[in-house]
């Protein structure tokens, strides 16, 4: 399989994982499951993202190393990983989102949250969907990182 066609599989895949992980059962089960469909979609995006990494390593000719490397420090300056770059460094983007969220998934903690619940005065129950914003952050990245590779093959199939 090509890298372009992992990526893409990969991309399809935290898809349907972050699908997966928003369907309710009711049983006991529920939470785990969210979460481990969202670190899961998570995981995924990452290894998406070096794939596309090693896309671009291939057509510049670079040598092995980690997608972090690639981005950090690449080899030889290629415009594909400064429009990564760029966007890494901008808080707000989708890209750096990512990566703070890949950062946490690697923690002791893990990315996902349990949702919080507390009993109010009168009995009732409110819940806080703490990690609804993973999943909003997620899907969002992934819709993001999809629209963007067609500029980034279109270029690099250029040179």
């Amino acid at each position: 399989m090509s890298h372009r066609a992992r990526t893409n599989q990969l991309l399809y895949q935290a898809e349907l994982l972050l699908a997966q992980s928003a369907v309710s059962v009711g049983d006991e089960h529920d939470m785990a499951r969210r979460m481990a469909g969202e670190e899961g979609a998570l995981a995924l995006l990452e290894l998406a993202l070096s794939s596309l990494l090693d896309e671009i390593a291939v057509v510049a000719r670079w040598p092995q190393s980690s997608w972090r490397e690639r981005l950090s420090s690449p080899p030889a300056p290629v415009a594909e990983v400064e429009q990564l770059r760029i966007l890494l460094e901008r808080p707000d983007s989708w890209l750096s989102q990512l990566v703070g969220d890949i950062d946490r998934l690697q923690g002791e903690a893990g990315a996902a949250r349990r949702e919080e619940s507390r009993i109010r005065g009168d009995g009732l129950i409110i819940a806080a969907a703490a990690n609804a914003s993973l999943v909003e952050r997620l899907t969002e990245a992934l819709v993001a990182f999809k629209a963007i590779l067609p500029g980034l093959r279109e270029s690099s199939v250029e040179w």
